[in-house]
Order: C-alpha cells, then sequence, then structure tokens
C-alpha cells in the first residue's frame, strides 16, 4: 500500500481548501487519506473513532473534526481521523506525519488575506522547515475546479530541481496532466564578448543553467530519463525567479518546487526563491523534502482514474 497523505484541518477557521486537495491528491494517486485536527494539550495522537490516546481533545476541535467526517462520508470518501494534541500545531503534525509515515502533508494559508492565494503563515512556515515528507500550502478556500489540467513545476539543474521535475513528472501522468517546466535564467549583464564581432551582443546568466538552450535540454534530459509519456511545455524566461514563478502560479493548477541545496536530507528546507513563491502564489504549492529520488512513486503506489 503506498504511504497516506496526511491534512492538517484547523478547527478555529474551518478552512476545506487543504481538505478538498487532500481528497483530489488521495483520489488521484490511491494514496489513503488521513485527516488531523490540532487541539492544545498533552503531546498525543489518537484516531477520533477509537477515542483519543491519553487527554481527550477538548469539545470545539472534536466537533469540528467530526463535521468534517461526516461531509467526507456523505461524499463517499474513506480517511482515518485524528485528534493531534501537542505544545503546538506545527509540532503535532510533524510527530503525526512521522508517526503514520505520510508521504505528503497538506497545510492551508493563513488567513490573514484574501482567499485565492497562497501565503504560508505560522504553522505552514514553521513546517516548511524540517517536515519530514512533501509539504503541499494550499490557498484559502481553494476548490477543485475542473481538475488537475496543467502542473507546473520550478527547474533548476541542480539535484533538487531535477528531483523537482520527477516528482511533477508522476503527478502530470498520473492526472492526465501537462507538465509546464518553468526556468528563469536570470540576466546578469549584458555586453560585448571578448573574440566576438563588434556590436555582438551576449548576455551572460548566473543560474546553474547557462543559457535558455542549456536550461531546456537539461530538463528534458530529466523529463526523458523519467520515461517521459506526458505532454511537456518549456517556460524559460530572464526574470528573477521568484517573480517569473509567482506570475507562472496564475496559470497553472499545482507548482512543484524543490527544497534547498543545503542541509539534512529527507527534510522540507525552503530556500529564498521558494518562501516568496509560498508566500504569494496563486495555485497550491508542493514543496519536496531535500534529497530524496521518487517522492511520487511511492505516494502513487496504488494508482486510481483521474477524477476532476
Amino acid at each position: 500500500m503506498s504511504k497516506p497523505i496526511l491534512v492538517g484541518y484547523d478547527p478555529e477557521h474551518a478552512d476545506r481548501g487543504p481538505v478538498r486537495f487532500g481528497v483530489a491528491a488521495s483520489r488521484l494517486t490511491g494514496a489513503p487519506l488521513h485527516v488531523g485536527s490540532f487541539f492544545a494539550g498533552s503531546v498525543v495522537v489518537g484516531e477520533i473513532d477509537r477515542g483519543a490516546m491519553g487527554e481527550e481533545p477538548d469539545a470545539a476541535a472534536s466537533v469540528a473534526l467530526n463535521h468534517v467526517k461526516q461531509e467526507l462520508v456523505s461524499e463517499g470518501v474513506e480517511a482515518t481521523y485524528w485528534s493531534l494534541g501537542g505544545r503546538s500545531a506545527p509540532a503535532a503534525l510533524h510527530k503525526a506525519a512521522e508517526d503514520v509515515d505520510a508521504n505528503m502533508l497538506v497545510v492551508g494559508s493563513t488567513h490573514q488575506h484574501h482567499g485565492g492565494v497562497v501565503r504560508a503563515g505560522s504553522t505552514a512556515e514553521r513546517l516548511l522547515h524540517g517536515a519530514p515528507c512533501p509539504v503541499a500550502v494550499v490557498p484559502q478556500d481553494w476548490q477543485m475546479g475542473a481538475g488537475l489540467k496543467v502542473i507546473g513545476v520550478a527547474y533548476v539543474d541542480t539535484p533538487e530541481g531535477r528531483d523537482a521535475v520527477r516528482g511533477a513528472l508522476v503527478l502530470a501522468r498520473q492526472a492526465g496532466a501537462t507538465l509546464r517546466v518553468l526556468a528563469a535564467v536570470k540576466s546578469k549583464h549584458s555586453g560585448q564578448s571578448a573574440g566576438e564581432r563588434p556590436g555582438a551582443e551576449v548576455t551572460a546568466y548566473d543560474s546553474v543553467g547557462a543559457t535558455e538552450q542549456d536550461a531546456m535540454r537539461g530538463a528534458s534530459d530529466v523529463i526523458r530519463d523519467g520515461g517521459g509519456g506526458v505532454e511537456v511545455e518549456m517556460d524559460v524566461s530572464a526574470q528573477e525567479p521568484e517573480d517569473f514563478l509567482v506570475a507562472a502560479s496564475a496559470n497553472v493548477d499545482l507548482l512543484v518546487c524543490g527544497s534547498r541545496g543545503y542541509g539534512p536530507r529527507r527534510a522540507v528546507l525552503l530556500g529564498g526563491v521558494t518562501r516568496e513563491v509560498t508566500r504569494k502564489a496563486r495555485c497550491p504549492v508542493i514543496v519536496l523534502a531535500r534529497g530524496t529520488e521518487s517522492q511520487f512513486e511511492e505516494l502513487a503506489g496504488a494508482p486510481q482514474p483521474a477524477v476532476a
């Protein structure tokens, strides 16, 4: 059986966006769905179907989680429901992700803004620094709409960037979606290169892919090695990477990003660009854990037909 998807549900704000995203991801991949709701208390984790292990959750959190359960049962969705106690929501969700060996953790955005924009709040920000599995940050009040038609992936020619393309390729193949590879080759300077004819303009790039052609070739090699099988679009731009990715997020249904290139393996680690993307994107953003290939092959271990 494939590893589960764990959704963190906030009973205070009752935003169903993360739950909807978790349901969609579970239906797409066949991965088991777990829904957890935090309550302040001792460090305990327990299934509400069996009663909390240790301290009982407060009434409001238990009622809120049962409402979610009733809604999903009425929609024919099978899930496991957890009351998560602890000192803080990030700590409780981190522990639960480890306990259930989650392959993805889904959380919502901050509620101090209008819906439709990813803006990681304190819980998401803390989980995006060390979570033991990929983290999906979902805009407030997110709706599935027409389904996953276009999946974007941020590409740089690094191990983390290549892992992001591999993971996005797996999801695109499962969803029957177009994969849009987004590569920013930021312009460093323009001028005449030594040995070039007078007046010839060249542009140097400070991203790992030295030219647009190199970026396209590198991403294409990763896709070919990953087995292909999906429609691929290349979008290469000489912009600031964070500006380019945030703008591109308005035209994709999901954006996949890699972690930064240093730090402990098997942990989600934000770099400067990804941090800005998780604060401003117009679609759900998945940030992969560092240094772990095939993160979504396990998630998609029991594939099901794509559901809009």
